[in-house]
């Protein structure tokens, strides 16, 4: 667990004081409150009932007039429409929702997604072509279309109309369409501006549905009837996008996860099916349309929250588009076959573990790149470059790259296999996906350096960026120069946001229920994060076979009080703390369920060594320090100096060890020590000095041990028998401990 800077919220206690008397809530709901810009009762108390925002009137969009006038033109007239998309979760549910409402009230609608590796990203003359030849009259673009100058201008002398719904940032510019509707264009009142592209979307349903109403009762029901019908899909494409839930991406979210939970809507419903049985169940034929055994719905197990559909739903919609052609989800959500439907998810369930595959193979090559070919404590960013490395998932390595490594990153792939003789080219574009950390603001450095480019885009945290071959050095080291710029005081340390510290009788029921109020959580509304000081852990248990930890830490004030802490995504064998360790917690507090009893869960995000306290590993490298040095100590673990001279099985734990994770070549972590402690059950500092004897008589090389690890190779010639009482070190131990 990489250990992050804690920044506590400071809050007026005046301010707190007050919302605790007017709402009758907790210090701890109101500090969270006050950390989310509600400082008055009256708009805290909207903000707790979700009454924070209202649907505004659409027709504050502008243009929204025109789009209306043409759509129901084009519906009257029977003329074919387009719904053209975009291939991630936004782009997929707002494309279902529109064709959806246009099918219902009678329109020849179909839809078009461009494929992400032939076509790319918006509206490309090719498709525009295309349409015109199937009979095409009106495009409708959802979550794209607002820089397509050129490709709108051809639509138009192809005798085809465009109605350009997005929210991406405007140029100055706009397309010559019939109509552009995007809160942010510069002349665009509209009183939200952070719709998702399927938020814009729904508010043109909700503009034809309303448009022939006076009435503000009636325009109030029919806005209710779309909600209950395309809610579902509306909050599924907010959530997927990060938008900030607030407004009218509150009112929507809220409303849509609710829905989701009873959904009956077969396409979703079984995306959730397959999403909970993945890992166990074998995934439909697609081919030959067999569907997989009869499985619990998902749905009906656990509560939907955002954190579900981003993690669970959003990245199955999102994996299809990556890996094969995002139209099989929108057939998914516009099927009303239960098998077609099943059919589909599975499909979608299988290309997210391609995608997972794919992903966590380019990231083991990206990371060794780093390590082996890449100076840490001299460069500000990693620009890094691969033969063959997918493009649909490179923008997520360049994610995990950053996370690891806390510099920004741009990962390149190249392919030379359309080359004659497959031989690789100065012409050869490499496509590339960055992100970055606070502090350097990526799409600013990408134009500076734009005639280095092939294209570009993006923002400060985020962009794409193509690159030939002859100039990828030069791009490298220009950026390098930009960030070591932006980072002249030095790379910022990734920094934890916390609301507020707690004491240990905060982790309770009654405290998690208050703070799910404030679900749902997402952009502008994260999950609240918590301080406990000078817990004590009671004991460290294995989850999953290892690959995540539980612990039962203790009141500081009261070690008979206990909660239970859990650290996911934290092998046990890497996890740095033991039994005994006094440690400050940053983590989350949910509500478990467990065989119909509920209690409150603490979720650890980060985890230090109380101030003062040492921890069972400084002690131990304490301790060694301190033999080698010549002072006969015992180490937590060995009860009398006899312990202190390895033996025959000690050796030997250790030995085994090092042969299963070198495989006769090398190994180097920074957690070689933890994990061989962990495995040998030898103690952390014994299993140093047993490594020490090993490299002192040449059964191993290391190279730069230290205490953040070491780098070993096994040198044993086999069969050759060695003498460890000979090692220098053995001879010492037997000094100082032999009685």
């Amino acid at each position: 667990m990489n250990s992050k800077v804690w920044k506590i919220e400071q809050q007026q206690e005046s301010v707190i004081a007050q919302l605790c008397d007017a709402l009758e809530i907790s210090p701890i709901v109101a500090r969270l409150l006050y950390n989310r810009g509600f400082c008055e009762p009256i708009g805290a108390g909207r903000f707790l009932r979700k009454e924070t925002g209202v649907f505004h009137d659409p027709f504050l969009l502008r243009d929204m007039d025109r789009a209306v006038a043409r759509i129901r033109a084009a519906v009257d007239g029977r003329e074919r429409i387009t719904v053209y998309g975009d291939y991630d979760a936004d782009g997929v549910t707002a494309t279902s929702i529109l064709y959806l409402y246009l099918a219902s009230i009678g329109a020849d609608v179909h839809y078009y997604i461009p494929g992400r590796f032939d076509e790319g990203y918006g509206l490309n003359c090719d498709a525009v072509h295309k349409l015109a030849a199937d009979g095409t009259r009106l495009i409708v673009t959802v979550d794209t279309g607002v820089t397509a100058i050129d490709e709108v201008a051809l639509a138009n002398e192809c005798g085809m109309d465009v109605v350009i719904t997005d929210h991406h940032t405007c140029r100055p510019t706009l397309p010559d369409a019939a109509a552009v509707v995007n809160p942010h264009r510069a002349d665009d009142g509209y009183p939200f501006k952070e719709l998702a592209g399927v938020g814009v979307a729904f508010k043109l349903i909700c503009a034809l549905a309303c448009a022939d109403m006076t009435e503000a009762s009636q325009k109030k029901e029919a806005t209710r009837r779309l909600c209950m019908e395309y809610a579902e899909y509306t909050a599924i494409g907010t959530i997927a996008d990060v938008m900030p839930l607030r407004d009218e991406n509150r009112l929507i979210v809220n409303l849509g996860l609710a829905l989701l939970q009873q959904t009956k809507k077969p396409g979703i419903l079984a995306l959730m099916d397959a999403a909970s049985s993945q890992s166990s169940t074998p995934s439909a034929d697609s081919q030959t349309g067999q569907s997989a055994p009869e499985r619990p719905r998902y749905a009906k197990k656990r509560k939907i929250t955002s954190s579900f559909v981003s993690f669970t739903i959003a990245p199955r919609i999102n994996a299809i588009g990556r890996i094969s052609n995002a139209a099989r989800a929108v057939e998914l959500f516009l099927t009303d076959s239960p098998e077609y439907a099943n059919r589909l998810a599975n499909e979608l369930c299988d290309a997210n573990r391609e995608r997972q595959e794919t992903e966590n193979r380019i990231a083991a090559e990206a990371f060794a790149q780093v390590e082996n070919e890449h100076d840490l404590s001299k460069e500000h960013i990693l620009v890094l470059a691969g033969e063959g490395w997918h493009h649909g998932v490179i923008g997520i390595v360049a994610s995990r790259v950053t996370e690891k490594y806390h510099l920004p990153c741009i990962l390149f792939s190249y392919s030379s296999e359309d080359n004659p003789d497959g031989v690789a080219l100065p012409s050869d574009e490499g496509k590339g996906s960055g992100r970055s950390i606070d502090g350097f603001c990526m799409i600013d450095a990408l134009v500076a350096c734009q005639d280095l480019l092939v294209r570009f885009g993006g923002h400060a945290m985020a962009a794409g960026v193509t690159v030939t071959r002859e100039h990828l050095p030069a791009f490298r080291a220009f950026m390098e120069a930009s960030a070591a710029a932006a980072f002249a005081d030095g790379v910022p340390a990734p920094c934890l946001r916390v609301d507020c510290e707690t004491k240990f009788s905060d982790i309770n029921l009654r405290t998690a229920e208050e703070i799910f109020a404030l679900e749902p959580y997402g952009s502008a509304n994260p999950q609240p994060l918590f301080c406990l000081r000078g817990a004590k852990i009671e004991s460290v248990t294995m989850l999953s076979g290892g690959k995540h930890t539980k612990l039962l830490i203790s009141d500081p004030e009261n070690d008979a009080v206990t909660r239970a802490a859990m650290v996911f995504g934290c092998r046990t064998e890497d996890f740095a703390y033991r039994a005994g360790d006094i440690v400050d917690l940053v983590y989350t507090m949910e509500i478990n369920e467990f065989r119909g009893e509920r209690s409150a869960q603490m979720l650890v995000s980060d985890l230090h060594p109380a101030c003062g306290a040492d921890t069972h590993e400084v002690r131990q490298n304490l301790v060694y320090a301190q033999i080698l040095g010549g002072t006969a100590v015992l180490p937590e673990g060995c009860f009398s100096c006899s312990q202190m001279i390895p033996g025959r099985e000690d050796c030997r734990a250790v030995w085994l060890y090092l042969r299963e994770q070198t495989e006769g070549g090398s190994a180097s972590t920074v957690l070689t020590w933890r994990r061989m402690a962990f495995h040998t059950g030898v103690g952390m500092c014994r299993a140093r000095l047993i490594c020490d004897m090993f490299a002192q008589t040449g059964l191993i090389l290391c190279e730069g041990p230290n205490d953040e690890g070491f780098r070993c190779t096994l040198t044993a010639a086999p069969g050759r028998k060695i003498d460890l009482t000979a090692a220098p070190l053995y001879q010492k131990l037997l000094r100082l401990y032999e009685r």
